[in-house]
């Protein structure tokens, strides 16, 4: 018979394979996934599944960044239609359709079909998917080919697949599971070597002007989210570069465009008047796609800000003229301060003045006494950046 392996999402089959050429999808999970997936009576005894399982919720920011998000996905079915079909009345379907409709099917709905001899994908189409929702252009040439459409869907990359149901909120708790338990008890692999995790293409090295920033950024990505941390490596300009600052940053993507760097790199530059006028410097510089750079966002919160100046205490819009990373620190934890930024010095080519949030070293001791998100820290600020950064890799 041979060990088989599969990769499942509730009851629907995904992917299956027999015997030691299995495609591994241990991209899909951490290594903390890996348990007791499944259990069930047999001749009254209790017998556990072991393997791989996180929700489709869970799954859906790793699919992002592992290339399938819902733009690649319209860039995939463009390609691919009519590989798949000499003709069909799908080329007529619009990608942004196509998108939709599949995103808007329920997984519980696709269970029961496929456990129900009597229904049909049509009718599933027909009675339910196209009633609920107003898709008016894309409704009769995939009723009039829905066999076209369901060997498409069949066809497509499971991950693509997966990541369009994962849209539909209804689906975000269904478990996805890699099924390895027999392949482990056949010993074609051992469970130690079954994860391999993600590999280097799919990782990013992010790049940051100090480390002060790579600990903040590091830091913040374990606290708020601990299911994609291991995407991200990062560099410590410090350590592996002999000088740091905006100036070397700059530098150093130069070096790296200039020789065709293949790795995926993220330079993240502070949102101060140094770092901005380095940041748009860099931003021109010819580059292949996987060279990323970003500053620090604006917001709101830095839009009236109190600062020092040689005319005294004045609240001002320090976005773009004093913002570091620890701007983003809850500057309120344990500190009955009012927070203060002090301008330096005038940069007359960028008509603005450059500051610096003072006792920065400070507010990075406090956060490093947190433990966990319960610690009654102030986390937005921190939320919105690494939102931030995650959406500037996706991209």
């Amino acid at each position: 018979m041979g060990s088989s392996v599969s990769l499942d999402v509730g009851s629907l089959e995904f992917d299956y394979s027999k015997g030691e050429y299995f495609n591994n999808h241990s991209k899909l999970f951490m290594q903390s996934d890996y348990g007791v997936i499944n259990t069930h009576m047999y001749e009254d005894e209790l017998h556990e599944e072991t393997g791989f399982s996180r929700t489709l919720g869970e799954v859906k920011l790793r699919l992002d960044l592992l290339g399938y998000k819902l733009k690649d996905i319209q860039t995939i079915y463009e390609k691919s239609i009519l590989d798949f079909f000499e003709e069909t009345f799908l080329e007529l379907v619009s990608s942004e359709d196509f998108v939709k409709v599949v995103s808007a099917m329920n997984i519980d709905d696709l269970e029961r079909i496929s456990e129900n001899p009597g229904s049909t994908f049509y009718n599933y189409l027909s009675e339910v998917v196209f009633k609920q929702n107003d898709f008016e252009n894309a409704k009769e040439p995939i009723l009039a080919n829905s066999d076209d459409f369901f060997i498409f869907l069949d066809r497509l990359h499971p991950y693509a697949y997966m990541r369009l149901l994962a849209e539909n909120p209804k689906n975000q708790h269904v478990k996805v599971m890699w099924r390895t338990q027999e392949i482990v008890e056949g010993r074609l692999v051992t469970k130690d070597k079954l994860h391999t995790g993600v590999d280097d293409e799919h990782k990013f090295l992010i790049i940051t002007e100090g480390s002060s920033d790579l600990f903040i950024i590091k830091r913040a990505m374990t606290l708020l989210r601990p299911d994609v941390t291991d995407f991200f490596t990062y560099v410590d300009m410090k350590k592996h570069y002999p000088f740091t600052g905006t100036g070397s940053l700059y530098k150093f993507f130069q070096g790296l465009a200039s020789i065709g760097m293949l790795n995926k790199c993220l330079f993240i530059f502070d949102n101060d008047a140094e770092g901005v006028e380095k940041y748009e410097k860099t931003a021109e510089i010819k580059a292949p796609k996987n060279l990323k750079v970003m500053k620090l966002p604006d917001l709101e919160e830095f839009s009236r800000f109190a600062t020092e100046g040689p005319t005294g205490r004045h609240y001002a819009d320090v976005n773009g003229k004093a913002v570091a990373i620890e701007c983003f620190l809850d500057l309120s934890y344990k500190v009955s301060k009012e927070p203060v930024v002090r301008w330096s010095l005038y940069k007359s080519d960028m008509k603005t003045y450059h500051g610096a949030l003072e006792e920065k070293e400070h507010y990075t001791k406090q956060f490093k006494k947190v433990k966990s998100i319960d610690d009654r820290y102030d986390f937005r600020k921190l939320n919105l950046l690494i939102d931030h950064i995650v959406d500037v890799c996706k991209s």
